[in-house]
């Protein structure tokens, strides 16, 4: 399935000026300035410093100046006013009070018929007790009546006498369960007093507020004011930092609001200009491949507008949000799962630049940018399994608490402080690997791009093709994934992409899936269904197995690159086998009807996935080979694809190709090395228990 940006390429004219590569590219520049300009300009107002918004320059004072921070004292003092504990008193009427709660209770339960639920309810919600401890008081005869209102009344009175908070008031209840578990009455007695006496008690010491609030004053009043004192040429307030009312009122003072807003905004669209080209430059001279690909250029424009425009955005939602908690590392992880570790790393520059031209970070915390996106290039650019994304996501948030932590106790910051901003830190890093691969899918869909956590699901054995290709066609099925190993182990020795070169092996043959038992591998030592067909017919049916592959993968959505590998896993090369069958024939043989109609490999990975498929298939044919016997057999496999040039077109270089020759052949021998017969062990029958068994010597 075409992507979106396949798409639009399509419609897009194909001569004249708009045609031009150059044109496009630098339409692409000129939009990410225009895109990403508007979020600096907000980030500079004319009139120099706003309050509540970062600074965009730095105020020194140009004399000595002195000033009480009224905010500061008045914080500080809060502060000592929260320390002090309340004061607290005995209520000296809450025993009676209690012992009156105790009374009506009693009192209210003349003439209350046990059997009248409603109104054993409503009784018990007006005395906070339940409906089942009225049923039971007023089911008691008069005389237990009488005696649980006296008990409960002297168990009362006794609690009440002692001095306790609200805290205390549940210590109180329980001391009062527990004494009425000791009672040697009827368990209704026990329940009635227990509930009600309970219900009675109330705190008897109360916060005496007039003396509190005069103790707080008085601890207040204790704080000193704080005095902030500037000397000249000392900074009033630093570029970034949030801008407050004093800072206002100092700045004010000496004069220098003089309004350089105009000259800010344009240096910092001209800095952004210059990092848009410097980016471009560098693209142009170190990565072609991203520079001659309209999708991965796109890619890149798109992170680099996104990464400034979401930051802005979230700045002016919450201005004084701390830098730690933003997806710093979003950019480098996405770069590099698109595209590759080394955009990764120029997108960590351009993050942390970034961060500076928007007053969002300074000092100390662009280290924390750059060592959080360096470490999400390093852990997403080694992905070789599907666990190894938890692994990178833990290794991205852990590295990203600790530089934020250990950046602020190098500001001098307090060990809370520090703890704080480590806190703050893995919220950013979460943030980041969450973002990142919710917007995998995206970036995948719109503009065509296979990432590596897309080929780690597809090479998964539950993946659909892969499982219907095991059902039927296991030989086709073990093939693929020996090929895979091979293809895997080859690419990684010569710097090509070893889990696209994997999994790409694992599917090149899925158009066997439509007839399985036509290829040998297949056959289980069955009849062969190619002794009663013609050459020409028998290659027919051996070559369509590409053009059902793609059909296949295209109908499955497999990305681009897997299709292609599908598509040019043979290239052109010649059937061999039945060409030389049909030449035997006697009847007039075209070279073309034996051929495969696909492409050339266009990329290593493709020739690395020919060229296993290939030397897997000789191997198979040879009984315990040795090493020199498996080499000789793979170099001569090389040699017929070097010959028919189906390797012209993969950029594999001699000295890449002879890496793959020396890889697949120590590969190979290890799995088909010869095997030691061992003596057979007889069975053991069962009239020989109890018979020592002594092995027979070799």
């Amino acid at each position: 399935m075409s992507s979106i940006l396949e798409r639009v390429k399509d419609r897009l004219p194909t001569s004249g000026p708009l045609a031009s590569g150059l044109t496009w590219r630098i339409s692409v520049a000129v939009a990410v300035v225009g895109l990403a300009a508007p979020a600096l300009v907000v980030s500079a107002p004319p009139i120099g410093l706003v309050v509540g918004e970062p600074a965009p320059r730095t105020f020194r004072a140009s004399r000595q100046v002195q000033f009480e921070d009224v905010r500061a004292t008045e914080q500080h003092r809060d502060a000592a006013r929260d320390r002090v504990e309340p004061v607290l008193r005995f209520d000296a009427e809450a025993p009676d009070r209690a012992l009156g709660r105790v009374s009506a209770f009693f009192e209210a339960l003349e003439g209350v018929d046990p059997a009248d639920e409603a109104r054993a309810a409503r009784l018990g919600r007006q005395h906070g007790v339940t409906a089942e401890t009225v049923v039971a008081a007023a089911g008691l005869d008069e005389d237990a009546r009488r005696q649980a209102a006296r008990i409960t009344e002297d168990l009362v009175s006794t609690l009440m006498t002692g001095r306790f908070d609200d805290d205390g008031l549940a210590n109180a209840r329980l001391r009062l369960h527990e004494s009425t578990s000791l009672l040697r009455r009827p368990e209704e007695v026990r329940l009635v007093v227990s509930s009600v006496g309970a219900a009675a008690l109330r705190p008897t010491l109360l916060e005496d507020t007039r003396a509190t609030a005069a103790a707080r004053e008085d601890a207040a009043a204790t704080v000193p004011p704080v005095v902030v004192v500037k000397q000249a040429g000392e900074n009033i307030v630093v570029r970034g930092e949030i801008v407050t009312e004093h800072h206002m009122d100092i700045v004010a003072s000496l004069g220098l609001l003089d309004g350089a807003g105009p000259r800010a905004v344009v240096a910092a669209v001209g800095l952004l200009s210059l990092l848009v080209g410097a980016v471009a430059a560098y693209l142009y001279r170190y990565e072609r491949r991203v520079y001659d690909r309209m999708g991965e250029l796109l890619v890149v424009a798109t992170l680099f507008v996104g990464m400034i425009v979401l930051t802005r955005a979230v700045l002016w939602v919450f201005p004084e949000v701390s830098p730690y908690t933003m997806p710093v590392a979003l950019a480098p992880i996405l770069a590099t799962l698109l595209i590759s570790p080394r955009i990764g790393l120029v997108m960590t520059l351009v993050t942390a630049t970034g961060g500076l031209l928007l007053g969002l970070t300074n000092g100390l915390s662009v280290a924390v940018v750059l060592v959080s996106g360096i470490t999400a290039v390093v852990a997403m650019s080694s992905l070789t399994q599907r666990r190894s994304l938890a692994y990178a996501g833990i290794a991205i948030v852990g590295v990203t608490a600790a530089a934020a932590g250990v950046a602020t106790l190098a500001a001098s910051a307090t060990v809370e402080a520090a703890g704080a901003a480590a806190g703050y830190g893995a919220a950013g890093g979460l943030m980041s690997v969450v973002l990142a691969y919710g917007l995998l899918p995206f970036f995948e869909h719109v503009f065509g791009v296979t990432t590596d956590v897309r080929l780690l699901e597809l090479s998964s054995p539950s993946a659909p093709l892969l499982r219907e290709l095991m059902a039927k066609a296991p030989g086709t099925y073990s093939h693929s994934v020996l090929a895979g190993s091979l293809a895997e182990t080859a690419a990684d020795a010569i710097g090509a992409n070893p889990l696209l070169a994997r999994v790409g092996a694992y599917y090149h043959d899925i158009g066997k899936i439509a007839r399985p038992v036509f290829f040998a591998e297949n056959l289980n030592g069955g009849d062969n269904p190619h002794d009663d067909k013609t050459p020409w017919l028998s290659a027919s049916i051996i070559t369509a197995h590409v053009r059902d592959g793609i059909l296949l993968g295209e109908r499955n959505r497999l990305p681009r690159e897997i299709v292609e590998i599908i598509r040019q896993h043979h290239g052109d090369s010649l059937v061999a086998y039945f060409y030389g069958k049909a030449a035997g024939s006697g009847q007039p043989v075209y070279e073309a009807d034996f051929r495969y109609s696909g492409e050339r490999p266009q990329s290593p990975e493709a020739a690395l996935v020919m060229l296993a498929d290939s030397v897997e298939a000789a191997l198979r044919s040879i009984s315990g080979p040795s090493l020199p016997e498996v080499e000789a057999a793979v170099r001569e496999v090389v040699r017929e694809k070097v010959d028919d040039n189906q390797l012209d077109d993969s950029a594999l270089t001699l000295a890449d190709i002879e890496t793959v020759v020396r890889v697949y052949a120590r590969m190979l021998v290890s799995i088909y090395h010869p095997r030691v017969k061992y003596p057979s062990c007889p069975m053991r029958r069962p009239q020989d228990a109890g018979q020592r068994y002594e092995p027979s010597r070799p």
